[in-house]
């Protein structure tokens, strides 16, 4: 099995969606712990009240894998390889707000 440029590119947005996903939620959990450090995301904080953040973090990954993953396997690697910009956005998102939050810490 010959890999493509393509698989290093999937490998890369995957693995910085679950990266800074998990990381944004790791270091947002311990940091609400500590004094004077508090959430201001409205649906955030409507998510941790109900007990629903890890949940949607981990539907974000499962889509943000599932969706591109499916994509590009119809097409083999044709004109819907654009659709890994979605997880490396979304994961270069959520790392900058991990960044953030140790920052804080």
């Amino acid at each position: 099995m010959e890999r493509g440029r393509i698989f290093y590119w999937e490998v890369f947005a995957y693995v910085l969606l679950i990266v800074g996903t998990l990381g944004d939620h790791i270091s947002t959990m311990i940091a609400l712990r500590l004094p004077h450090i508090y959430e201001t995301n409205q649906f955030t904080l409507v998510l941790m009240s109900k007990g629903l953040c890890l949940h949607c973090d981990l539907l974000f990954i499962a889509l943000g894998i599932a969706v591109p993953y499916l994509l590009i396997r119809v097409k083999r690697g044709g004109p819907f390889t654009g659709v890994l910009a979605y997880p490396i956005v979304l994961g270069g998102i959520r790392l900058g707000a991990c960044i953030w939050n140790l920052s804080l810490i």
